[in-house]
């Protein structure tokens, strides 16, 4: 059996920016061939903006210091937005742009940005991770299709960490595990899985094997593919660089590999009937291709069944590059989630949900985040706000790159954008197209008499305050 390799390069995107800025782009970017993984035949997407199939939209969950904003960094990085690496310590993030996050080196408010990767778009929300700002990631998850957590690989499952993940929970939010930090003395993936198993009740589908120890990690095997991932640390290239060969018998780590998969074969064929149909009619568990194994995977996470779990070292930037992979491979489209109820009574006119509004002083007004779940949004259009009972005529339609904004003309339903010109809109606010298609819907609501969905579209009505009192003896 002879040995494949390759030297993957996960370059920038070759355009025009500013001597002065760090973005090499501010829009949605031609996908270069750096960019598309080995093997991958498939054609990028004409308009990855209107593309379903081809958008995640993710969020960055983890426990404070687990290292949510240095991985971003890297895969903005990587996915070719930045042309510098960002770090905490330095106060030079594009994530965390606020005058009081750079100061302290914490996350404060949630983020969002768009980057490429193997020819699909990652809308991204770094989530803070203090206790004291929970409510932000909230009202994040309300609107994402999936998730990351992020823990530390020598830590494990730590007290916010059980927070956030109750409340991707409560959402139904199908995630997957980066144990980040594995270059520490004191990280262990075996105890990593047992703290997953017995504290967030998940069932881990560990699909690396780490290579090195401590100061010694170097990479992984992917256990799907077989193929050991190693990064050069004396390289001066940040991690862009790293070398994937198939392991052959002779490897040190043959044996620990062979194992490792076929348990995690095991795991998997006791969640997905077509990967167990293919192990009992073969009675072997060792030459399950990989394409049926990434599917059996995808399955189990997005119905939760079990988490998938990665491994790396951001700050070394050793790992990012797999975990940016598994996102696109495991995590869902916006086709493959059930939209809420409601919302999906207005399909296929415009229904949008207004997650967070902030004031932007720059641009002098007040910019609205808006998840677009059916029809599509265009510049300029009139809105119906079903929430507050008025319409509203929306400014300029942006894609959101942290503290920076590109404008577009229109986008469809799947998206995460920001919208100018919204006063009116409050968080947790519904838009339609009119007042018209809201009447109809709310008319058809009612001669059906759907209490569970009728609240929900006419909003919380407050009650009149009613004063109780009584007359006993003293």
């Amino acid at each position: 059996m002879q040995a494949a390799s390759v030297l993957v390069v996960c370059g920038r995107v070759r355009v025009w920016c500013a001597p002065a800025s760090r973005y090499l782009h501010l829009g949605v970017p031609r996908l270069s061939q750096q960019q598309q993984r080995p093997g991958s035949g498939a054609a990028p997407p004409q308009d990855p903006l209107h593309t379903l199939d081809h958008i995640r939209n993710i969020g960055i969950m983890a426990h404070i210091d687990a290292g949510k904003t240095t991985t971003t960094e890297r895969m903005l990085f990587y996915g070719g937005v930045t042309r510098s690496l960002g770090e905490v310590h330095h106060g030079d993030t594009v994530m965390d742009h606020l005058d009081q996050e750079r100061e302290r080196g914490i996350t404060i408010t949630s983020a969002t940005i768009t980057l490429p990767w193997a020819l699909h778009r990652i809308n991204l929300v770094d989530t803070p991770g203090h206790v004291d700002f929970t409510m932000e990631v909230e009202r994040s998850l309300r609107v994402l299709d999936g998730a990351v957590a992020i823990l530390d690989a020598s830590a494990g499952v730590e007290a916010q960490t059980l927070t956030v993940w109750r409340q991707a929970d409560r959402y139904k939010v199908p995630r997957l595990i980066y144990l980040n930090k594995m270059d520490k003395p004191a990280a262990s993936m075996s105890q990593c899985l047992d703290s997953i198993r017995a504290k967030l009740h998940a069932a881990p589908l560990p699909l690396h094997l780490p290579l090195g120890q401590g100061k010694g990690f170097r990479g992984m095997v992917d256990l799907v593919t077989l193929d050991s991932l190693e990064w050069d640390s004396s390289s001066s290239d940040r991690g862009r660089q790293y070398l994937q060969r198939a392991l052959t018998p002779e490897d040190e780590v043959w044996d620990a590999a062979q194992l490792a998969r076929c348990e995690l074969i095991d795991t998997l064929a006791d969640l997905d009937t077509p990967l167990a149909e293919y192990v009992l009619e073969r009675e072997c568990m060792e030459d399950v291709p990989a394409p049926l194994m990434k599917e059996a995977i995808r399955r189990a996470t997005l119905n939760q069944d079990a988490v998938a779990v990665v491994v790396g070292s951001s700050y070394k930037n050793v790992g990012v590059q797999p975990l940016m992979n598994a996102v696109v491979d495991y995590l869902p489209s916006p086709q493959d989630c059930t939209q809420p109820a409601a919302l999906s009574l207005y399909a296929p006119s415009l229904c949008a949900l207004a997650f967070k509004i902030v004031h932007d002083r720059q641009r002098g007004g007040v910019l609205t985040y808006l998840r677009v779940y059916s029809g599509r949004l265009d510049k300029g259009q009139r809105v119906y706000n079903l929430s507050g009972g008025r319409s509203e005529r929306l400014g300029q339609v942006l894609i959101a790159y942290a503290d920076h904004y590109k404008e577009v003309a229109s986008v469809a339903a799947g998206n995460i954008v920001v919208v100018t010109g919204l006063q009116a809109t409050s968080t947790g606010d519904t838009l339609v197209a009119s007042h018209s298609v809201a009447s109809a819907v709310q008319k058809r609501l009612a001669e059906a008499g759907d209490e569970d969905v009728t609240p929900t579209l006419l909003g919380v009505q407050v009650p009149d305050p009613v004063f109780f009192c009584s007359v006993g003896k003293t």
